[in-house]
């Protein structure tokens, strides 16, 4: 596609990311699971392209300031959005909730289609104050607004977790550049 297709990709606005934090044991559903100290970090971007299916365009995520948290490695390549989930997410071992440390970096995205073409960057802030603010441990924050009042489960964190561990062992969640 490389010879036919020279266009790039044009990235849509990216809303603030979701992010879950671990959960205590018995916490906010009175139980507690496996993926209790799981934290995730949704991120919901979207791309048009003159010659890529929506469904095929992948996206390519770099740190662009400040420092991930421990555990949190970011995809070398491009990844294509698991089939069912609109959103990229990136999970890490986060802790207890009154263990967390406070979340600050930025995060670099662009849409890379079947040819190798890229998007404009656009940047997407991830802030959280960990599990030391005093907010309830039992809701998703939305990037710098604070938390929104939403509440997981500690079974929505892991399905989530494990949807991508499928769809990575599938050969759908990488891209290699092309």
């Amino acid at each position: 596609m490389q010879a036919t297709d020279q266009m790039p990709p044009t990235l849509s606005p990216i809303p603030a990311p979701v992010i879950g934090r671990g959960f205590a044991p018995g916490g906010c559903s009175g139980s507690s699971s496996s993926c209790d100290d799981i934290g995730v970090i949704q991120i919901e971007p979207k791309a048009t392209d003159d010659m890529t299916p929506a469904e095929k365009i992948g996206f390519r995520i770099t740190l662009a300031a400040g420092t991930l948290p421990s555990g949190l490695t970011l995809p070398a390549d491009a990844i294509d959005l698991p089939p069912g989930f609109p959103f990229v997410g990136l999970t890490w071992v986060d802790g207890a909730t009154n263990d967390q440390d406070p979340l600050d970096f930025t995060l670099s995205i662009v849409a890379v289609d079947l040819a190798g073409n890229e998007s404009a960057p656009q940047t997407v802030v991830v802030h959280d104050d960990g599990g030391g603010s005093g907010g309830s441990s039992c809701q998703l924050a939305s990037g710098r607004s604070g938390r929104s009042g939403r509440t997981p489960t500690p079974a929505a964190i892991c399905l989530t977790f494990f949807a991508l561990l499928v769809a990575a062992r599938r050969g759908r969640y990488s891209r290699r550049r092309m």
